[in-house]
């Protein structure tokens, strides 16, 4: 037999300081040898936890498992916590893997291929499961008063700091680490802090700014680029002014824990309290939670459909010569300055009239709506054909049978072949039970096969085209809520404006008469995308060479 080998161990450091992986496959090796089986491949996982799937080296090893043929017939594992130390998703994958020939054995723990040993299987790995999770909580009990004592466990410093041992011997002859001030990252917190808070022989400077002038300097944050996110993660941390919190967040799931659970651990400060709490103040006033995002309630035509052809970034509204022009802009750019992407900037009012005309005169016209429901009329013929074949036809088929014996029934009694007495009542009377309850059924089946498109006329299309084109000759809110009722994103490469949308919510919006409530919203349903598919509407690039004007 081809069998493949899966050799884990759960950390970097076992991997590189420990014999267990070579053990393992040398165990494994000469098993596969007593036992006459081929090794065709050798998986190794250097410093992965068992207790999800979330593994390089375990998925490459289930794609090679799943392709047809499958290049082995057995997975073998020292023991089958090497594989999984979760039960039900060891199972699962078990189950998967065995639809494509492919089992799993382990060599130090023989399971017999019968009820019993499957029995024997499950009770293993969830001891294996209850083992993990017993050890967890030690270690995290371990890390926890290792914190409290102000040593570092681990992780990697946050920037302006840096570990350095301290003499003082831990767990596994391990030495203990502390934070100390990174004097080479040190000053770039400090700038951050004051040109948010006073401004650096200038005015003060916004998170994005800041990111962007890094970014322009050629300063950045170990190899990578600033951004928003990264500048607002340095204001708010509590670590620059020496209270680092470990156990703050759960290491699965990433959700904040209970404060009591939190344990400040003591370091050195790199900036002082009052400067820390004059940015909290500053970053609340700005937060959205007080000021209404501009995405949700901006009446800017195409904000929130927008994205960067180059990078795929939402463009936003950004404004020039103090606000006389305005300008879609790509948002990586924005906040990580103009080297971030190649976009440039797209004049708003021509953007806006280019993408309404181009609704009026391409799109909202009932030669394109028509294309559209003849397309999905033919996908609701192919529904319809598919359920009768697989729901409506069997039952169809009963009803005849049921039919037939009650006429077979009839004409015994009619004949004097059969007595009219209570056990022939009693049949005659599930057979009509069963009539009625098919009849129901085949009778709700074709209700629902019916579709809101039969409904729908040319002349309906061409009333509710000339609605639609006389309320988008401007950009406006009911103009807007047309758009996101009828495209799911635009993209602008250069001077290419594509536009991807759902022909499903077309046709919604003519079966209801082009109708718009008083939030300005259309009705809507699950969409069906159809992206970049030949009945969505393609790039225009004689209206997008406007732009580049």
């Amino acid at each position: 037999m081809q069998i493949a080998l899966y050799a884990r161990v759960s950390t970097t450091r076992q991997f590189e300081n420990a014999l267990s992986v070579p053990d393992q496959l040398r165990q494994m090796r000469q098993w596969a040898e007593r036992n006459g089986h081929v090794v065709v491949k050798e998986y190794i996982e250097p410093g992965a936890s068992a207790t999800d799937d979330k593994r390089l080296v375990f998925q490459d090893m289930v794609a090679d498992a799943m392709t047809k043929p499958a290049p082995f017939q057995l997975i073998v594992v020292h023991s089958f916590s090497r594989f999984f130390r979760d039960m039900v998703e060891a199972l699962l994958y078990e189950k998967k893997l065995g639809k494509n020939g492919v089992k799993m054995a382990s060599i130090t723990q023989q399971i017999n291929d019968d009820p019993a040993g499957e029995m024997q299987k499950r009770i293993i790995m969830l001891f294996d499961e209850y083992q993990s999770k017993e050890i967890a909580k030690h270690v995290l009990r371990s890390m926890k008063e290792n914190a409290r004592q102000g040593y570092s466990n681990g992780s990697k410093a946050p920037f302006g700091y840096k570990t350095i041992e301290v003499g003082q011997t831990g767990a596994h002859g391990r030495m203990k680490k502390k934070l100390v001030i990174d004097e080479a990252e040190s000053p770039i917190v400090r700038d951050i802090f004051a040109l948010y808070v006073t401004g650096k022989n200038g005015p003060r400077k916004g998170i994005k700014e800041i990111a962007k002038d890094l970014n322009v300097q050629g300063i950045t944050m170990r190899g990578r680029p600033w951004n928003i996110h990264k500048i607002h993660k340095i204001l708010s941390r509590t670590t620059y002014i020496g209270s680092h919190i470990f156990n703050r967040c759960d290491s699965k799931t990433f959700s904040l824990k209970d404060k009591v659970e939190w344990i400040s651990v003591p370091v050195p400060a790199i900036i002082e309290q009052a400067i820390f709490d004059a940015a909290a103040k500053l970053r609340a006033h700005h937060s959205p939670k007080k000021t209404n995002p501009r995405r949700e309630s901006s009446p800017t035509l195409l904000t929130g459909l927008l994205r960067c052809g180059h990078c795929s970034a939402a463009m936003v509204v950004a404004t020039g010569k103090s606000g006389r022009y305005r300008y879609y802009k790509c948002s990586k750019r924005m906040s990580r300055g103009n080297a971030a992407c190649p976009s440039g900037n797209v004049p708003l009012e021509k953007l806006d009239t280019l993408v309404l005309d181009a609704f009026r005169n391409q799109i909202y016209t009932p030669e394109y709506i028509n294309s559209i429901i003849a397309t999905l009329r033919q996908a609701a013929a192919k529904s319809r054909e598919s359920d009768h074949k697989q729901h409506l036809k069997p039952l169809e088929q009963q009803l005849v049978d049921v039919d037939q014996a009650l006429t077979r029934i009839y004409e015994a009694v009619e004949k004097g072949f059969m007595k009219a007495d209570e056990h022939l009542k009693t049949r005659l009377e599930q057979h009509q039970v069963k009539r009625e309850s098919l009849i129901a059924e085949i009778a709700a089946i074709k209700r629902q096969q019916k579709s809101p498109l039969q409904t729908i006329t040319p002349q309906k299309i061409e009333a509710v085209s000339k609605i639609l084109t006389q309320r988008l000759t401007e950009a406006s809110p009911y103009a807007k809520a047309y758009l996101r009722a009828t495209v799911s994103e635009i993209r602008i490469t250069d001077q290419i404006v594509s536009l991807t949308g759902d022909n499903q919510s077309m046709a919604n919006l003519i079966t209801s008469n082009a109708a718009i409530d008083g939030q300005h919203t259309v009705p809507r349903s699950m969409s069906n995308w159809r992206t970049r598919e030949d009945s969505n509407f393609r790039p225009l690039p004689s209206e997008g060479s406007a732009l580049s004007s």
